[in-house]
């Protein structure tokens, strides 16, 4: 015979049953980081904060030898003076970027043009690079790209080479198959 007691014994047990399940599926966030609560840079280029200077989007372009790159990206200065941001990539003579209090410097714009020479760093690597403003020095590593994606051709020094994109174009094939 089932009395009333037994029914809810069972009714509380299939309920710890039901929430024992939810927690074990859900519990995931309480000891996992949420990854949308990570800053990151969300392109190709980097982001680096040193003294008031902050660096974004930042890549070096290189030319089809890698003995040169141009710098791409944005240096915003928040604060109400000037500043000089020194970029030095891979041992390289430094390259300076003179930002305007509370101001910005698109470095894709040709009167903000800097070339690093001598870099000898190939695209699909990275060049440790040191970024200095007033005595504050911060090591970071920068992304090399080259001409092969569309967006980064304008920036090849000396031209981008057509060699680098030989490879994405399309060619006719036949098939063997019968399909």
């Amino acid at each position: 015979m089932i009395t009333a007691r037994m029914t809810a014994g069972r009714r509380i047990a299939a309920s710890l049953a039901v929430a024992a399940l939810a927690f074990g599926v859900t519990s995931c966030g309480a000891i996992n980081e949420q990854a949308t609560n990570t800053d990151y840079a969300a392109s190709d280029g980097v982001h680096v904060d040193v003294a008031d200077a902050k660096v974004r989007n930042l890549l070096l372009v290189t030319n089809s030898d890698g003995s040169e790159a141009r710098l791409i990206g944005s240096v915003v200065n928040d604060s109400k003076s000037a500043l000089t941001l020194s970029v030095e990539a891979a041992s390289t003579t430094p390259v300076t970027i003179s930002v305007p209090a509370e101001q910005s410097v698109k470095l894709e714009d040709d009167a903000n043009e800097k070339i690093i020479s001598n870099l000898h760093i190939m695209a699909g690597e990275h060049a440790e690079t040191s970024f200095t403003v007033a005595g504050e020095t911060v090591d970071f590593s920068v992304p090399v790209v080259d001409g092969t994606l569309a967006e980064y051709r304008d920036f090849v020094p000396g031209g981008s080479d057509e060699s680098v994109t030989e490879h994405l174009k399309a060619t006719e094939t036949h098939s063997t198959s019968g399909h």
